[in-house]
């Protein structure tokens, strides 16, 4: 299987973390800790794979601590005399093609040439293997552009939904219908979903619908009554500048409210990528390009695996500051 990158914002934080706007960096953003002498600050994710890479800036930072699976595996010194930005700082490789937890730990201490013990991450290359508490025969994606990929050059290879296959070794089946509702997808999920018999449907829905609750709901059921052994798992819009903030945020809000009536995972894509316009571009309104893909397979991933694995991860990824 092909490495893949995970995005900064697609990881869990613990402590005092801040996603600073950087031109240098992946998607425009680096994830970075304050520069006290403290250790109560990581960065963790978990996967099943063989081999990780870890890419940071290096300056004026401190020593960090690699830990995997509940081991501290090394410490790197994130220090150097002039900036540097997308530097690998660390390979783990060689490891049992089988799940494990990578964490980046705040040491709290500092080369003496530095004169600060802040971290920061950019972004991970993982080399991902099917992990074997994940044993979906068939994933359908359903939603709308966003699914589609309008805003991707590479379709369809760059769409979340084939990234998600290769990065879970399961067929995917992705049907986006341009300028859906959630009603009109509703209205077609006997026709197009439930003949693929799936046992995981992935939900991206909400931009097309000024108040998604009640459709989201109706739509909800719908599956549930089609495709009673199908887990499902929906998220809610990422950002986009097409819509206001309040716009944006009530499209959101509903559709998470409707999975929480509903007793259904509902990933908060929106905080996620708060203010990220870099997601957007060349089109720069609704649709995210394969970057932001490759942040919405990484967030369904997230949810998959935690499901599968039962660790301990926030239900919702928290919004970011500092954009």
């Amino acid at each position: 299987m092909p490495e893949m990158r995970v995005e900064n914002i697609a990881l869990d934080y613990e402590g005092e973390w801040n996603s600073i706007p950087s031109a240098d960096a992946s998607i425009g953003s680096r994830h970075e800790t304050n520069d006290a002498a403290d250790h109560d600050a990581a960065a963790r994710w978990s996967g099943a794979f063989r081999s990780a890479k870890v890419f940071a800036s290096t300056g004026d930072y401190g020593l960090a601590e690699i830990w995997l699976d509940g081991k501290r595996l090394q410490v790197i010194d994130l220090y150097s005399s002039s900036e540097r930005h997308g530097v690998l700082v660390c390979t783990i490789d060689n490891l049992e093609a089988e799940f494990h937890t990578l964490e980046i730990r705040k040491s709290g201490r500092k080369n003496k040439c530095s004169s600060s013990c802040r971290l920061n991450l950019d972004y991970l290359e993982v080399d991902f293997v099917k992990p074997s508490n994940v044993r979906y025969r068939q994933i359908v994606c359903i939603g709308d552009s966003i699914t589609f990929g309008a805003n991707v050059e590479d379709r369809p290879l760059g769409l979340y939904g084939r990234r998600l296959q290769s990065m879970l070794a399961v067929p995917v089946s992705v049907h986006g219908l341009s300028g859906a509702s959630i009603r009109t997808v509703t209205g077609v999920l006997d026709a197009v979903v439930a003949p693929r018999n799936p046992d995981l449907v992935l939900w991206l829905a909400g931009m097309n619908d000024e108040r998604p609750y009640a459709a989201m709901v109706q739509g909800i059921e719908r599956i549930m009554e089609l495709m009673p052994g199908a887990e499902l798992i929906v998220s809610n819009i990422p950002y986009n500048s097409y819509y206001s903030e309040e716009q944006n945020q009530r499209k959101a809000d509903e559709v998470a409210q409707a999975c929480r009536r509903m007793s259904v995972p509902c990933i908060d894509l929106y905080g996620m990528t708060s203010g990220n316009v870099r997601l957007l571009l060349p089109e720069n309104t609704v649709h995210p390009n394969s970057e932001g893909h490759g942040v919405i397979s990484s967030a369904f991933y997230r949810e998959i695996i935690r499901r599968k694995y039962s660790f301990e991860s926030p239900a919702e990824p928290r919004p970011h500051s500092g954009r």
